[in-house]
């Protein structure tokens, strides 16, 4: 194993430990706010998990899926987000 290959398998147990941590406290926690918040760091660290993956595995498409569900990713929890905040008023 190279240096490159211990450092991404690091990044990856990390990650895969952030998901697990928010998957545990989504089912603990009764706060819809806090759930929702938890719900987007499930989201990221699977994109994570999915970009670390992509340095060890290349293929044609994959920063483009990347990119894909960072754009939507961004936009669409920050909106919906804020719904839930604000209760559904404009």
């Amino acid at each position: 194993m190279s240096a490159f290959s211990v450092v991404l398998l690091v990044c990856g147990v990390v990650c895969a430990l952030a998901l697990l941590s928010a998957l545990v406290l989504i089912l603990v926690t009764r706060d819809v706010l806090s759930r929702a918040v938890l719900a987007d760091m499930v989201f990221y660290s699977m994109l994570a998990i999915f970009l670390i993956w992509t340095f060890a595995n290349q293929t044609s498409i994959a920063y483009e899926i990347a990119i894909l569900a960072a754009l939507a990713g961004g936009v669409l929890p920050t909106l919906s987000m804020s719904r839930m905040i604000s209760r559904g008023r404009r």
